[in-house]
Order: structure tokens, then C-alpha cells, then sequence
């Protein structure tokens, strides 16, 4: 692990952090003053107020915080006005886009006040720029609708419910992935609200480096009010489908994933799997690959590099789909239906090198760290998954400027999720979490096989995820920060999130 000492690069970045502990104004006196800047108009919401309840409703019961009021911008011009007070008054904040984050504090706050933007959730598409228009608060179901009409669609979530500004600004998995990289990195341009008020667009174009910075650098920078994306066609088929296999097909599943893994992600670059395991209570342990394809399918000839799933190489198979031959929209709300909501969760990553007896000894020290004791838990259910990140996803990325996460060969994402379902059980699954990924974290680090990265959207309250990006990578988010945000307005009145080393 990179420390700290390592990446702080000069004392005056220790002392600027220092420097403003200030003492917060009192949040009930925050939300008053923000209420008196909209007279005669309902955009801040206490606590007594029916609308409180949805307001402050997330994902997973584990990230729900109660804050003082809610603040609902109805425009950008609305929440530059509600920073700029904040700033002013010193009032702490918190900014919610879906509000799926699985930490207490990313995306809410306690007693402070909740920037809510989920009326910025308007999508728009111009067909001269092929660039889609979408509000920071939007969710990626009303973004894939509102774009099928034009036959386009855009990298987004693969569980359609995930709000837009979170997902992006932590890289974004999507898809469409393996040909086109991160999400992050599709985006055209931003519009973004910074400490001071000022709203600017950035680009590669205007202020390259923040808007390089953006991709990967979470919420240290400034308020996302809306999103230009680059569009894909969507003019064919789409599907999404679950494989399940039984554990005694382990060995045969992990060498097919093992294959993908080692060049058949950029083999077919159409393809995208996620390979996972799940243990559900006191039952055997599953295989299960998440599975798309971006075109026709048919499962008695599927396309070569999925062929070992189909053909009996891993035996077994049970074929559930979420979208048969359909759309991205179909595929993505099926997935969001199968996850559900309401849960108690947590997740924790790390990156490795994939090998075949990495797998295999990854597998072997879950199976066995995942005892009697913890899986009579109410409600257990503990996945343990991995999906490559091939040199044409790197290439893809690279092509169209980088971005902050500073991944420069193929590795493997891994995580952990956790679910389970009493609050009393919160202190003994995190314990787990944390051991079960501290002991991934040693076995792939003796093989020689450790990546330096972790992926923040992933990422779990306990470990630390941009020292992870890389000095280089560092060096730039700090850049902009002194550029963009001098007086760390993004790290002091904005408690929760992962922060730039220094501030």
C-alpha cells in the first residue's frame, strides 16, 4: 500500500489541510439560511416534512444518515447560489446523485445539510453532435429510455437504477466496457458547479485538467449539475443473461474464466462477464457469470469466446435471462429488478493478476473463511467476483485522454459483497469483510500477482482507494485541487467520500 508519507508531496499541502479546521456553523442555522435564499419555494425539506422520508431513502439501510434539511435544486443556477452560502457560513454538505453508494456519508450526511439533485434528471440528445445532455441527478433507467427512440444509447450503469453523477465520477463499469473503456472516460464535457459559485464547462478542450481529473476523482472537486456523453448505436440487439453452475463445477468454471480473463475480453470485445460465487446461508456454494453480449444471441451458437460456458466445458449450466434478444434499457432493469433494494450491504475490493492457482487459492480461502457461524447470520449472502480489465478497455480509455485511476495493464477487478439482514449483525459482517479482503490482499501480494489498484466505486469505508491510482495520478488530482478548489471546501465541509492525500 502506498503511504501517505510517500504521496504528500510537500508540507504546505499538510499544512493547508490544517489550516481550515474551522468550526461549522450550526446545520439547523445552515438550512435557514438556505431556506431564506428561495422564498415561496419548496426546496428545502426538514425533517418534519412528508417528503423527508423519500428524500433520505438509499439504496441499502447501511448508508442511510439523517440530515438536518434536504435541499432540491431545480437548476444549476440553484445549487451554485446553495454552495456559494455554504462556503460562505461554513456549513457542512453532503451531495446525492442515486444515492446507491453502500457507505454511510458518500452520498449523506448526518445533521448537516443534503444536496438531493434528483430533479436534475432531464436527458437530451443532439443529433448533430451524436452527445447526449444528462442531468447529474438522473438514473441510468430514464437515461437508456430516453435515448432508445434515437436508436443511440450511451456507457452506463449495468443495474439501471444507479444514479449518474456517483457512478461516473468513480470510472463506471459498463456493458459496453471491453470495446469502449471506462464510462468516465465517454464523457464529452461537464457542466460543474466549483466552492466559489462559478460554473464552468470542462472538457478536453477547457480545463483539460480538471476534467481529466473528474474521471476517478469522485465529489473533491465541485457539484456535476449535468453530463455530455458520447453516444454508441443501439440500433441492434442486446442481451444480458445469468449462467449458473454447481459447485462441483468449480474447477472447470474457474479455467474458463481464468481463459477469459487472459486475452478473451479483447478477443471479442462485444462479450462482458462478471464471474462471481455465491454462498446463500447454509447452502453449497454456486458458481454464477453475469454474461452480455451487444448483438444477437443464440445459445445453441453462441459466439466462440462464450462457447466453453454453453457447450458442456463447464458442466451443468443453468441459463436465466435478463433480457432475451432485446435492448440495454431491458437488460440493465432486469438486472436492477433481480438486485432489489432495502438490504443491509457492504462491498470491499481489491485488484489482482489472474492466474488459474490464484483462483484457486482465492476460492479456497474464502470458502474457508466463511464459517458456520457467520453464514446462520439472518438474510447471509456473500458474493465473491472478479471481471478482467483487458488492454483494449486500457487502449479504449487512453485513446480518448485517460483519466485519474492510472491503470496501464491488464488486471482483474475483484470484490467482495455482503448481505445480510439485521442492524445488530452490522459490526460482525464488516469485521468479515474486512478480514476475508486483508487475506486476499496477502495471498495475491506472495504470488507475485497483487495490482496496485482498487476501484472506488467498490471501495469500502475502511481503505483508503486514490493513493491507490498511482503517484502520477496523485500528483494531478492535487494540481487541480489547489486549482480548482484552493481552500479544500470539497474536503472539509464535504465529510464523506474518498479524498485527494492532503486535503
Amino acid at each position: 500500500m502506498l503511504s501517505y508519507a510517500l504521496i504528500l508531496l510537500c508540507p504546505n499541502l499538510v499544512l493547508q489541510a490544517q489550516a481550515w479546521i474551522l468550526q461549522f456553523t450550526n446545520p439547523t442555522a445552515c438550512c435557514s439560511l438556505l431556506d431564506s435564499k428561495f422564498p415561496g419555494q419548496s426546496k428545502v425539506y426538514s425533517s418534519s416534512a412528508p417528503e423527508y422520508e423519500e428524500l433520505t431513502f438509499y439504496w441499502t439501510p447501511t448508508a442511510q444518515q439523517l440530515p438536518r434539511c434536504v435541499f432540491t435544486p431545480y437548476n444549476t443556477q440553484d445549487v451554485s447560489t446553495a454552495v456559494k452560502l455554504f462556503t460562505r457560513k461554513n456549513c457542512q454538505f453532503a451531495i446525492r446523485s442515486g444515492g446507491h453508494s453502500y457507505n454511510p456519508g458518500w452520498a449523506g450526511i448526518e445533521n448537516g445539510v443534503l444536496i438531493s439533485l434528483g430533479y436534475l434528471n432531464q436527458t437530451t440528445y443532439d443529433p448533430q453532435t451524436k452527445l447526449a445532455t444528462v442531468g447529474g441527478g438522473s438514473r441510468w433507467t430514464d437515461v437508456y429510455g430516453a435515448l432508445l427512440p434515437y436508436n443511440v444509447t450511451v456507457l452506463g450503469g449495468r443495474n439501471s437504477d444507479l444514479g449518474v453523477g456517483g457512478y461516473l465520477t468513480g470510472g463506471g463499469i459498463s456493458f459496453y466496457a471491453n470495446e469502449k473503456g471506462w464510462a468516465a472516460d465517454n464523457i464529452g464535457s461537464v457542466e460543474i458547479v466549483l466552492a466559489d459559485g462559478k460554473i464552468i464547462n470542462a472538457s478536453r478542450q477547457r480545463h483539460s485538467d480538471l476534467f481529466r481529473s473528474l474521471k476517478g476523482g469522485s465529489n473533491n472537486f465541485g457539484v456535476i449539475t449535468k453530463f455530455r456523453l458520447e453516444t454508441v448505436d443501439a440500433t441492434g440487439l442486446f442481451n444480458g443473461w445469468y449462467m449458473r453452475y454447481p459447485f462441483a463445477s468449480t474447477d472447470a468454471y474457474l479455467a474458463a474464466a481464468n481463459s477469459y480473463c487472459n486475452g478473451g475480453s479483447d478477443a471479442d470485445t462485444k462479450s462482458h462477464i462478471i464471474f462471481s460465487a455465491s454462498i446463500v446461508g447454509t447452502d453449497e456454494m454456486t458458481n454464477v457469470a453475469l454474461m452480455s453480449y451487444n448483438g444477437a444471441l443464440d445459445p445453441t451458437n453462441p459466439p466462440s469466446v462464450l462457447g466453453s460456458f454453453f457447450d458442456g466445458t463447464v458442466p451443468d449450466p443453468t441459463f436465466q435471462w435478463l433480457a432475451p434478444n432485446g435492448t440495454i434499457k431491458s437488460a440493465t432493469d432486469g438486472l436492477r429488478d433481480a438486485q432489489g433494494s432495502g438490504n443491509r450491504y457492504t462491498m470491499t475490493t481489491v485488484s489482482v493478476h489472474v492466474e488459474l492457482e490464484l483462483l484457486k487459492t482465492l476460492r479456497q480461502a474464502w470458502l474457508n473463511m466463511t464459517t458456520t457461524d457467520l453464514r446462520v447470520t439472518p438474510g447471509f449472502l456473500v458474493q465473491f467476483a472478479f471481471q478482467p480489465i483487458g488492454q483494449t478497455w486500457i487502449a479504449a480509455s487512453e485513446a480518448k485522454g485517460g483519466n485519474s485511476m492510472g491503470i496501464t495493464s491488464p488486471l482483474a477487478v475483484m470484490w467482495i459483497q455482503l448481505r445480510w439482514d439485521l442492524a445488530s449483525d452490522d459490526a460482525a459482517m464488516l469485521d468479515y469483510s474486512r478480514r476475508l479482503i486483508s487475506r486476499f490482499e496477502k495471498i495475491a501480494k506472495d504470488a507475485g500477482k497483487l495490482a496496485r489498484f482498487r476501484y472506488l466505486n467498490y471501495g469500502d469505508r475502511f481503505h483508503d482507494i486514490i493513493p491507490h491510482y498511482g503517484i502520477q495520478s496523485v500528483r494531478r488530482l492535487q494540481r487541480s485541487k489547489r486549482i480548482y478548489d484552493p481552500t479544500n471546501v470539497f474536503g472539509r465541509l464535504v465529510p464523506g467520500g474518498f479524498k485527494i492525500p492532503g486535503y
